[in-house]
């Protein structure tokens, strides 16, 4: 099973990252591709509550913040933990995701 969550609101990490434990826990062939863009990324710029343990790091997820939502949230590459991708184009990901056959989520 593969799995596309895209973040484009930071109020919405909390369920992100409690659906993707969920399928964690539940499917052992499981690949998550996390992207945020747009607001989500600004989520990065100060402490926000949101456990991340599990997540980041783990071989079945990958994340990925669009270089736009960093410069949009005036983030620099810096307060990014590591782990975590900066990409030019996050939204022709998403569709080459899709075209692999990735189920797409947006929260």
């Amino acid at each position: 099973m593969k799995v596309i969550f895209h973040v484009v609101e930071v109020d919405k990490w909390s369920a992100v990252i409690s659906n993707v434990r969920d399928l964690l826990d539940n499917f052992d062939d499981i690949k998550i591709e996390i992207i945020a863009m747009s607001k989500a990324a600004s989520l990065f710029n100060r402490y926000s509550g949101v456990d991340f343990e599990g997540v980041i790091g783990n071989p079945k997820v990958n994340i990925t913040i669009g270089k736009k939502a960093l410069e949009e949230n005036n983030l620099s590459k810096e307060l990014i933990p590591v782990g975590i991708n900066i990409e030019e184009l996050v939204i022709t990901k998403i569709v080459k995701l899709q075209n692999e056959g990735y189920a797409y989520i947006r929260l």
